[in-house]
């Protein structure tokens, strides 16, 4: 086997107890690399179609990528995937930090796999090498904290745990898995699908070195790369200091940022963005915490909450997403709200975006008089209300009273509420969007409006769609850090690849693995008979009718156009989306061709 891969995957069947390593062929790693290109062809090859998305027969992946764990700066990602996912009913994955992926690796293996469903909760304790299934009914019913620190006793504090807390044990399809309590594997309602199976967590710890195949050189690349990201113009600074919040505030006003429920309009609806600022996040900040080994250390931990908000020592800073989710989209600048929001998503397994997307909606669809307080509990939901917003998180969590309706994110919600409600709802495919307006971004072929269409996970701010997302693909395969990524050129990622793997591929080479990728995981939902263009998509998000004030006034975005050029250039068909025969068989997917053109 190569540098870069254990070359062992673990395959738990829930229902039996078995656990099975396989180790496979090269080639597997070659033409899919890692992440969710390894995890979607596993899956195609070993699920069959119209599997219940909260059923045994879904399976669920933790996969890592060939640079998870290595020498080489942000390598610390992991990729949850399922074949299902219950929030967009097609292929799921969900991209998470923390220091997972790495242990994962350093207890002997590159994946881990589930099928079935066990007959009562279970967690898996990998420790190095030696796996085996345990009973965690005395961890049902605790949040993702307590977990934690009850794993981290037994097995020690070396011991990484990924784990769901009660919102996904209670199967909300917006609950998500967290490790190191604040890095998140969020979209795609992947929580739910552990939950199902009856997985409370993944407790890893591993002692063993990944394997490199020109260690000499990577130590040397690594320098290289150090040198080089302090040589960026402000790359590391304010990263290191304020994280994604450096830009909350002015993506607020300059039509970055959704505002409103995507319906408001930065400068007029939310005037005030103090409360977004890098200063104000990090005023009650602790330290940083960075990834595992990552040098932009992006992520802040605060100190305990000293005003209205008793958040505990140890919460993380909020991400952008999470003040502009919980900021914007609901008119609340209250600083140590959103944190405390933050907080409760994080411990009970909540994902930020599609939480504080939901009750923007709810908020909404109050203000509109669809719900009243007899609907809500008593709870005012009106705009800005920080103390509302927070209450209807932890009932959605528990699902609690009018929690219980939100729990299932904006498209469900819509649906039990009615009397319109569904005008209010924004989601592509049933997954509430990214907080990037697509309209601010002006490119033709490289804006998100068609990615949040296309993709084969709706509404993902981090994908890509058509040729522009290869290098996406490739990123996050290989189990890099995406901001990273942004840092460096392309050819930096092909050096760190092939000292780590000894394969002396170019980028071409790279961005055809990451096309195979798309193809691959596209097929899927295909399989499933999910066509991305029959997903509707809510006028607020093209601008229709275009705003009338701010810096959007009369801007359409013309998906279209979008979608038509790079299908185009995928060779995909234009209404069915089916790729070519052609670029099947150029890929190297016969069985795909095959399923796709009998």
């Amino acid at each position: 086997m190569a540098g870069g891969y254990m070359g062992k995957i673990l395959f738990v069947d829930l229902a039996t107890g078995e656990i099975r390593v396989d180790t496979p062929e090269e080639q597997l790693y070659r033409d899919f690399i890692g992440g969710y290109g390894v995890g979607a062809r596993i899956i195609y090859s070993r699920q069959k179609a119209g599997a219940d998305p909260l059923g045994p027969e879904n399976m669920l992946g933790f996969t890592t990528g060939p640079l998870t764990g290595g020498n080489f700066p942000s390598g610390s990602r992991f990729t949850v995937v399922a074949g299902r996912s219950p929030l967009t009913q097609g292929w799921g994955d969900a991209n998470g930090g923390g220091d997972f992926g790495p242990t994962l690796k350093a207890a002997g293996y590159d994946c881990v796999f589930f099928t079935g469903a066990a007959e009562r909760p279970v967690y898996l304790f990998v420790d190095d090498g030696r796996a085996e299934l345990r009973n965690a009914s005395r961890l049902w019913g605790k949040d993702i904290y307590e977990t934690e620190d009850a794993l981290q006793a037994e097995h020690g504090k070396d011991t990484s745990v990924a784990a769901i807390g009660r919102a996904g044990e209670k199967l909300s399809l917006i609950s998500c898995i967290i490790n190191r309590r604040t890095a998140a594997a969020g979209r795609s309602g992947l929580g739910a699908v552990m939950g199902s199976k009856n997985v409370k967590a993944l407790a890893v710890r591993g002692s063993q070195s990944i394997p490199i195949a020109a260690a000499e050189e990577n130590d040397q690349l690594y320098k290289q790369l150090m040198a080089e990201l302090r040589a960026v113009k402000n790359a590391l600074a304010p990263m290191r200091k304020y994280g994604t919040t450096s830009h909350a505030a002015d993506s607020a006003h300059n039509g970055d940022s959704p505002v409103k429920n995507w319906g408001g309009v930065g400068i007029v609806d939310f005037p005030d963005a103090s409360g977004l600022k890098g200063d104000a996040a990090i005023a009650n900040l602790w330290r940083a915490e960075p990834c595992w080994r990552c040098p932009l250390s992006c992520k802040g931990i605060l100190k305990e909450g000293t005003g209205e908000y008793k958040y505990p020592k140890g919460t993380a800073r909020p991400e952008y997403e999470t003040q502009a989710s919980f900021g914007t989209m609901c008119l609340n600048n209250d600083t140590e709200s959103i944190a405390m929001a933050n907080h409760l998503c994080n411990d009970y397994g909540l994902d930020t975006i599609s939480t504080g997307t939901t009750i923007a909606f709810a908020i909404e669809c109050y203000e509109n008089g669809l719900i009243t307080k007899e609907d809500t509990d008593g709870t005012a939901l009106t705009w800005g209300n920080h103390q509302a917003i927070l209450a209807m998180t932890e009932k959605m969590a528990k699902r609690e009273g009018f929690g219980d309706v939100l729990a299932d994110g904006v498209k469900v919600a819509a649906e039990k509420i009615g009397r319109g409600a569904e005008q209010y709802a924004v989601h592509i495919g049933g997954q509430e969007l990214g907080m990037h307006d697509p309209k601010y971004f002006r490119r033709r072929e490289d804006t998100p409006t068609a990615r949040f269409q296309m993709d084969a996970t709706p509404g993902r701010h981090t994908q890509g769609f058509g040729p522009s997302g290869f290098r996406t693909h490739v990123v996050n395969a290989a189990g890099v850090c995406v901001f990273y990524s942004m840092s460096v050129s392309g050819r930096r990622l092909v050096d760190g690849m092939r000292v780590a793997t000894g394969w002396d591929r170019s980028m071409g080479e790279l961005l055809k693995a990451g096309e195979r990728i798309a193809n691959m995981r596209h097929a899927i939902n295909l399989r499933e008979g999910i066509n991305p263009r029959d997903w509707e998509v809510h006028p607020r998000i093209i601008g229709e009718p275009p705003q009338e004030v701010g810096p959007l006034a009369g801007i359409r975005a013309d998906i279209e156009a979008q979608i038509n050029w790079n299908l185009g250039a995928l060779d995909w068909d234009r209404f069915t989306t089916k790729p070519s025969k052609r670029k099947l068989m150029e890929l190297g997917l016969e069985d795909v061709a095959q399923d796709l053109w009998p």
